[in-house]
């Protein structure tokens, strides 16, 4: 399922550079640049300078594959560490590894990591409660590591055009934090628009500085999250979707994903030589739901995190 995920990110990329004139080839890149949360932290937030002490720096994490705990939020292995795998490259080392190789590119993501700012979410009454990373400070990092290792904006731009961008996922704990913390979904909503904008501003950022490939990721179906189903439970039957999933939080989800896919086709006609995917995470894990017996343990290791907080 995540390989078929992958062939069709890259096919979307391929198509719409054959679209707008370019040569068809097999894409291949030399280097990945990630962006986002726990979803993609290859250990981040156990390096931060905060000293954040997690789980994820402990066993089991990392215990199966690793045989070590690497600052992971799963035991195995993350998204982005098969898009890796399938581009022929070496998994991605954590920005906050200092002294590591970063001739294939870099992990910015930060488990916990918003996208707004701490200062944007004080106004709306949300703490963060793990890290401060947020999309700007990845941003700010990226422009850090590429400006320390390339000599000029030409390399740099050459560089990025021979490398896939992870915008993400990003976002999600902007609206977790909220939900958890006694927003109501009207609040919530409200948070959307400048969650989204944040995003397609950084998108535009990677573009300026030279970035031609970009994959940017919407959010879950957040009402199938077991969190969610308990936290938020009800009696009233009206409110389950088929897939015994909250409605209301995946319609919140399904809002969000529409206003992200919106945002990208505004950049894409801004730029037209740009290819830029969305990655449908919701379609995605509605799927491994609804084929759920099929599938047994797998699920089950894919929809209960250790720490339902982290995205």
């Amino acid at each position: 399922m995540l390989y078929a995920f992958i062939i069709t990110c890259q096919g979307v990329l391929q198509t719409s550079l054959r679209s707008k004139g370019a040569t068809p080839m097999t894409m291949q890149f030399e280097a990945i640049y990630q962006f986002g949360d726990s979803l993609s932290d290859t250990g981040n937030l156990i390096r931060e300078s905060t000293g954040a002490k997690t789980a994820f720096a402990r066993l089991p994490y990392g215990q199966t594959y690793f045989h070590h705990p690497t600052g992971r939020c799963s035991d195995g292995l993350l998204m982005v560490d098969y898009f890796a795998m399938y581009f022929n490259l070496p998994l991605l080392n954590p920005y906050l590894a200092k002294g590591s190789d970063f001739t294939y590119g870099a992990n910015f993501a930060v488990a916990g990591a918003t996208a707004l700012d701490v200062a944007a979410l004080a106004a709306r009454n949300v703490s963060l409660p793990l890290t401060q990373s947020n999309l700007d400070m990845q941003l700010r990092w990226f422009r850090s590591l590429l400006y320390s290792t390339l000599s000029d904006p030409i390399e740099i731009r050459e560089k990025l055009q021979k490398s896939l961008v992870l915008m993400g996922e990003i976002g999600g704990n902007d609206y977790n934090f909220a939900f958890f913390q006694g927003r109501t979904l009207e609040e919530v909503y409200q948070l959307v628009p400048h969650v989204v904008q944040t995003i397609k501003d950084a998108v535009k950022e990677v573009i300026r500085l030279g970035a031609t490939n970009i994959v940017v990721p919407g959010n879950f179906p957040i009402g199938c999250v077991p969190l969610y189903l308990v936290k938020f439970a009800t009696s009233d039957a009206s409110k389950y979707d088929e897939l015994e999933c909250l409605k209301d939080y995946n319609d919140f989800s399904k809002y969000h994903n529409n206003l992200l896919i919106e945002a990208i086709q505004e950049v894409q006609h801004e730029h037209p030589g740009v290819a830029i995917a969305y990655g449908d995470y919701y379609s995605a894990l509605t799927w491994v739901i609804s084929h759920a017996p099929r599938l047994g343990k797998l699920v089950i290791q894919f929809v209960h995190p250790s720490n339902p907080f982290l995205t």
